[in-house]
């Protein structure tokens, strides 16, 4: 991709800043100070974001004008809906119940006022709201206004293109140099923050393995997005076979979950609207895709500690046992299905189809680890089944594939990103990330701006 010093010296700073906010927001590495300290972890991204939203906010006092998107337009309206659909479950879970199984405040030696007020039972789930409007407006609906103009969407191009290859030459190089000289080099730590040893798997800059597992899944996407923008392809078999190793190199349990997942959602939103060779051709694919994660679980030793631990774990609850297999320390994510799981045994399908308002699955995890904090799931499909419910999913889902529906792009082009987006949303759904929000920002970038350039194209020949 040509892009000259000219052009860049022509993006403004504060756009400058705001694409870099979006850059390392998937990158954990680069997580400063712990949740303990700020109350919500910090990272070179938050500290971007701050500059971001005081400059804008600076800006707008200074020129007393301000842009608003309306929520209820056609690329927001579903989110919105979304939105007004948890607060209301929110509410009804707080009449309920839903927060009031576990309200012991304990003050830890390593925290400080800020953070026990931000990670307190009676405030947190109210943060809980706010992030999750945040996390859309910062990176969907801000991106169409930071990112309006062609010299901004190359500079984003151009810096993620850089960071995902010093993520693939950090990842293999730290990799080599573990299997070759590990204990006296025990490789590269989760984070800044954290010095952690990740075991002998690949993460490069992207934090945790099962962190760099959907940064690789996400980079396929926006590198596809940027392939229509620069109209070249430049996403080859060759790329596609080191971001493949590399995942394949992450050895994430929950990366394997998530692709799970990914095939379900295109089974119900994808498969069904194929023609009959297109159908048989993405049939062969998928149990193509089954037989490599039987195969990848088969022959690795943590893939199958896990997998006879998640066999295992149904029994060992039944049983009122402690949980002490490997899947012990993510009990987080699977005490608020056990709960709604006992709710349904009672025939109680209430919390099920609805859910119970967001923060509620932390609260029910301070209950059955009988602490308190944050103890959120990692895996976002277990947040959202508990807090909104089998009907809040497919909102949330519909909230990320809408907007691509509504683009007025060709058939063609409409079911490879929807493809992506499915594909996206399943490895989100079996671990919490910001992919599917900056991915369908930058898409609606993209495709907008090259449809006001049409639109532009064909006004200005009418007019001759």
């Amino acid at each position: 991709m040509q892009y000259s010093k000219n052009k860049e010296l022509q993006v403004s700073a504060l756009t400058k800043i705001y694409v870099w906010s979006v850059l390392f927001e998937p990158l954990l590495y680069f997580v400063i100070l712990p949740q303990n300290i700020t109350g919500i972890g910090a990272n070179i991204s938050r500290l971007f974001q701050l500059i971001v939203i005081f400059s804008l906010f600076f800006k707008v006092l200074l020129t007393m004008k301000i842009k608003f998107s309306s929520p209820f337009s056609s690329l927001n309206n579903t989110f919105a809906y979304y939105y007004i659909y948890i607060i209301l479950i929110g509410i009804i879970g707080y009449l309920v119940g839903s927060y009031s199984y576990f309200q012991i405040e304990q003050v830890a030696n390593d925290e400080n006022f800020f953070s026990l007020f931000v990670n307190s039972y009676h405030f947190r789930p109210f943060f809980e709201y706010f992030i999750a409007l945040y996390y859309f407006v910062y990176f969907v609906v801000l991106a169409q206004y930071m990112l309006s103009k062609k010299g901004g969407i190359d500079y984003f191009f151009k810096y993620f293109n850089v960071l995902f290859l010093i993520c693939i030459f950090i990842g293999f190089i730290d990799l080599f140099l573990i299997v070759s000289f590990n204990p006296e080099y025990q490789g590269l730590g989760r984070h800044i923050a954290d010095s952690s040893f990740p075991g002998n798997r690949f993460h490069g800059i992207a934090g945790e393995p099962r962190d760099a597992f959907v940064y690789l899944i996400l980079s396929i996407g926006i590198f596809t997005i940027r392939d229509y923008w620069i109209k070249q392809k430049k996403l080859n078999h060759v790329w596609l076979l080191v971001i493949f190793i590399a995942i394949y190199l992450c050895q994430a349990f929950s990366g394997i979950i998530g692709i799970i997942f990914s095939a379900g959602l295109i089974t119900i939103f994808y498969l069904p609207r194929l023609s009959p060779i297109k159908l048989i051709s993405s049939i062969f694919l998928f149990f193509l895709s089954i037989l490599i994660i039987i195969l990848n679980v088969k022959y690795s030793i943590r893939m199958s500690a896990y997998y006879d631990a998640l066999i295992s774990v149904y029994q060992t609850l039944n049983d009122g046992q402690s949980v002490n297999t490997v899947i012990k320390v993510s009990m987080n994510n699977i005490f608020p299905i056990w709960h709604l799981w006992l709710e349904v045994r009672e025939l109680n399908f209430y919390h099920l189809f609805f859910g119970n308002g967001l923060g509620s699955s932390s609260v029910i995890n301070n209950y059955y680890f009988n602490e308190p904090g944050i103890l959120n799931p990692n895996a976002a499909v277990i947040r959202i089944l508990y807090e909104s419910g089998i009907i809040g999913i497919f909102i949330f889902i519909f909230a990320f594939i809408t907007p691509l529906k509504r683009l007025d792009l060709n058939y063609k082009i409409y079911n490879k990103l929807k493809f992506l987006m499915l594909i996206i949303l399943g490895v989100y759904f079996s671990h919490r990330s910001v992919a599917p929000y900056l991915f369908l920002g930058i898409t609606l970038v993209v495709f907008r701006y090259k449809l006001d350039e049409t639109n532009l194209k064909i006004q200005s020949s009418n007019e001759k």
